[in-house]
């Protein structure tokens, strides 16, 4: 008995060493498409305003298709082009779902930011850099829609569907991460 349970701890570890590094794998797309945009890792907030003063980062609000969680580990800026694809996303899960809404939990993260939720999240490593410590990374819950938090398999299906065909056309990069119940989205 003690060699199955032996070669059941052996199976296991290399499930979990393979999804593991799977992730890390997709991860590395996601990094290298944020820092495709020119921006470096954003340190603090005056980072921040610098680059909306430049026309870097651009504030964003709640669209049709999706609102936004209270933020207090991240900053609700992204670059242009990462704003558009969030409006997209919106509008066509709206039309899909027939006027449901998704809630986005993370947008762009300060270094600062980034330990900081390291301390409650062991997702969120910091010793290396996260894709939304460049303003083109967003995280949307799959277990929050119409501003309640309750799983709803027929619209995370629409969800991740549509996230699905747009990283097909090269828009984007996701990742269904299971700890924190979100789709990590990195635009391209």
């Amino acid at each position: 008995m003690k060699e199955v349970y032996k070669r059941l701890a052996l199976l296991t570890y290399c499930i979990f060493s393979f999804l593991f590094s799977f992730a890390q794998t997709q991860y590395d797309y996601h990094l290298e498409a944020a820092r495709k945009f020119g921006i470096p890792p954003i340190k603090d907030q005056a980072q921040v305003n610098s680059l909306v003063k430049k026309k870097k980062l651009v504030l964003i609000f709640p669209q049709r298709g999706y609102t936004i969680a209270r933020l207090t580990h991240s900053r609700p800026y992204l670059n242009a082009r990462s704003y558009k694809v969030l409006k997209e996303i919106g509008t066509s899960f709206y039309t899909k779902s027939k006027k449901k809404t998704f809630t986005v939990t993370s947008v762009t993260r300060t270094l600062y930011d980034q330990k900081r939720l390291a301390r409650v999240n062991s997702n969120a490593v910091t010793t290396k850099l996260s894709s939304h410590n460049y303003g083109c990374s967003f995280d949307i819950s799959y277990i929050r829609f119409n501003r309640h938090k309750a799983p709803n398999a027929r619209l995370e299906k629409i969800l991740q569907d549509i996230l699905t065909e747009m990283q097909k056309q090269g828009k984007l990069y996701f990742i269904k991460e299971y700890r924190e119940k979100c789709f990590h989205v990195t635009v391209r």
